[in-house]
């Protein structure tokens, strides 16, 4: 149907070359045949060109065969019948051609930027707790330690009380003193007679004068140590003393609140990487606190500031350590060693916040947060 359609097309505009044309309505009316011819040196085929203008395409007429375009494609009526594209069914898809050769290697790309370091995860679970090891050797027995110093002696028992004294008698008179006569030879030792009746017991003659201090006599013997008294009673216990001041560590307890490349603060204050980034801290004998916060090239405005809080009950915060100036880049800032506050001294959950004071978000190149304790 198309090869006959373009027979005669052909046949038509080949048979127009005495034609004559002349005003239509619409458009120009020509008489066949009409020909068309080539201008001298003319380096292309000869055609007839139909422009696309986008419009409704002439009503079919009985009697009349009409070629026009319609979306972009030459259709035909014929006798009255409606427009028809002259182009047939599309043909079977032809054999796939023989795949061309592989193309070489394209350069390797360049490395691109490494990624932000992500966010620190949740501290692992504490393992189980392993089993108890066996029981070593006992060591050799330690040689025997010098003797103890010897007690002091305890104090001496107490006097016993003086016997009464018993009832002197009267003294007796004294006899006079009879001549002492010469000394008789010495007559034969007699019998021993018998051991006379003792007489009783004279008085006690008055005391007589003091005599002259005799000459002091020889230094008696040492005499025997007298046995160790009975240890004395122990004494009452006295009371105890003042308690003294509380112990402070060795070094500074450190807690690590965030970890990252900065994130835009909002206006007012807010929680540094939200509840996921709390910490429970046992400040049970904590004396002194302070905050210590590390900023990159980007700071907030005048007068912000980090700084630690704690909640006695989950809902009311207060705050802990004093406040950390954020508004300098580039640095690690810090805030001093204050006493802790009234009441913190217990095992509480602390978090930190910032407080940007500008009137608008601004980036904060906040590094790390780190809390300490003594």
């Amino acid at each position: 149907m198309k090869n006959c359609w373009l027979a005669v097309m052909l046949s038509l505009l080949s048979g127009m070359s005495w034609a004559q044309c002349a005003t239509g309505a619409p458009g120009t009316n020509c008489s066949g045949p009409l020909s068309v011819q080539p201008q001298t040196g003319n380096s292309t085929q000869s055609a007839i060109t139909l422009v696309d203008l986008g419009l409704p395409v002439l009503a079919p007429a009985a009697g009349q065969y009409t070629l026009s375009v319609a979306s972009g494609m030459i259709v035909e009526s014929d006798n009255g019948n409606s427009y028809h594209s002259l182009m047939g069914p599309q043909g079977p898809a032809g054999a796939a051609g023989a795949q061309g050769a592989a193309g070489a290697t394209g350069a390797t790309g360049a490395v691109g930027p490494q990624g932000p370091t992500g966010p620190i995860g949740l501290p692992g679970a504490t393992g189980a707790t392993g089993t108890t090891g066996a029981t070593g050797t006992a060591g050799p027995q330690g040689g025997v330690g010098p003797a103890g110093a010897v007690g002091p002696a305890g104090p001496q028992g107490a006097a016993g009380p003086v016997g009464s004294q018993g009832i002197t008698g009267a003294p007796g008179a004294t006899g006079l003193t009879g001549a002492v006569g010469p000394i008789g030879p010495q007559g034969a030792t007699g019998a021993t007679g018998m051991t006379g009746v003792i007489g009783p017991i004279g008085v006690t003659g008055a005391v007589g004068p003091v005599g002259p201090q005799g000459a002091a006599g020889a230094a008696g013997t040492t005499g025997l140590t007298g046995a160790v008294g009975a240890a004395g009673v122990a004494g009452v216990q006295g009371p105890a003393g003042p308690q003294g001041p509380a112990g402070t560590m060795a070094t500074p307890s450190d807690y690590s609140f965030y970890y990252g490349t900065g994130y835009k603060a909002a206006v007012g204050s807010a929680e540094v990487g939200g509840t996921s980034d709390r910490n429970q801290i046992d400040m049970t004998n904590v004396i002194s606190v302070r905050c210590i916060a590390t900023i990159g090239p980007a700071a907030l405005p005048s007068g912000s500031y980090a700084q630690a809080e704690y909640t006695p009950d989950g809902t009311n915060w207060f705050p802990l350590s004093g406040q950390v100036p954020v508004t300098t880049p580039s640095g690690l800032y810090l805030s001093s060693w204050q006493g802790l506050p009234t009441g913190a001294n217990s095992d509480y959950v602390v978090r930190i916040v910032v407080l940007n004071a500008g009137t608008v978000a601004a980036q904060l190149g906040l590094k790390q947060v780190h809390l300490q304790f003594k």
